[in-house]
């Protein structure tokens, strides 16, 4: 290897935006024999992933059987570049023992969803890297500001290090602005916990409406900043339909239904008013040509 880069490694850099940038280096990996072996193997899974629907290469990226381990592996490893390419990801490497991949998202401002469920809502030129294993999910955010809907999983703390700061949830949401001196946290729901990034820091509780900003000092709560995102409105860049179903039924009395659960995977882009359950439903089928029931929770989106 050159550089420390593997197959996977050039595989997802010459999919991506900035593969003229690496041509030169790549030409120069790729000389080698071995090298263009394992890329041409890697490079007729990543192409055979690309038939496949979105739920089957979510199911291909995911935990596998040892008994099938280095076929399974294979393939998983083309599906997680597919799935980090089709979401606008800019880098995917695969770790160890089947650990979660480690994403850099790069994307334009909008919401997007992690590979455990969370959603992120980016802004300002805020950029998120993630990396989740089984025993704990931590994301490091840098610049902007950032509202994290977090995916509840009691056995793998939500971390989120921001700056001098490191807060603690399991399944909440809240708000991070990095514009500033010092990081500031903001939580709307749930609990968590505010503490400085140092051995032993001492950790500040936020309930929700309340807010901390984490100096040389540690954490101290402070008047609430602004809210960084629209509660009624969502910007989706290729998000999964399930993910906007999800946030719109997490604000309204009428929920929106599925009739089919594959229809989740439908990607969607554009900016949505979700305060009103029934409008955003009506948006949705016209955008994706689906039709419309009323059930007696709320509107159910099905096939044409």
């Amino acid at each position: 290897m050159i550089g420390g880069r593997n197959a996977e490694d050039w595989l997802a850099l010459m999919e991506g935006p900035d593969a003229e940038r690496y041509r030169a280096a790549f030409e120069a990996w790729h000389d080698d024999p071995a090298n263009a072996k394992a890329y041409a193997i890697l490079r007729r899974d990543f192409e055979a992933t690309s038939q496949l629907s979105a739920q089957e290469i979510a199911s291909l990226a995911g935990p596998y059987d040892a008994a099938r381990r280095k076929r399974h592996q294979q393939w998983a490893i083309a599906a997680a570049i597919m799935l980090s390419l089709s979401a606008g990801f800019a880098w995917t490497a695969i770790g160890p023992d089947a650990a979660k991949p480690v994403i850099a998202i790069t994307g334009p401002t909008g919401e997007q969803r992690l590979d455990d469920g969370t959603l992120v809502a980016l802004l300002d030129g805020a950029k998120v890297e993630t990396q989740f294993t089984r025993s704990e999910r931590v994301v490091t955010m840098t610049g902007g500001r950032a509202r994290f809907t977090v995916a509840h999983d009691a056995s793998r703390p939500f971390r989120v290090v921001a700056g001098t700061s490191v807060t603690t949830a399991l399944g909440t949401v809240f708000e991070i602005d990095m514009r500033g001196a010092a990081p500031r946290i903001r939580l709307l729901e749930g609990s968590v916990d505010v503490a400085r990034r140092s051995a032993g820091s001492p950790a500040l509780r936020l309930a929700p409406g309340e807010s901390a900003e984490v100096g040389a000092d540690g954490p101290r709560r402070v008047p609430a900043m602004a809210s960084p995102v629209a509660t009624s409105k969502l910007d989706a860049d290729n998000l999964p339909l399930g993910a906007i179903v999800d946030r719109a039924n997490r604000v309204n009395r009428r929920k929106i239904g599925l009739a089919d659960p594959a229809l989740a995977a439908l990607r969607v882009s554009g900016r949505f008013e979700i305060g009103d359950g029934d409008a955003l439903a009506r948006k949705l089928a016209a955008a994706l040509d689906l039709g419309l029931d009323t059930g007696p929770s709320g509107p159910i989106l099905k096939h044409p």
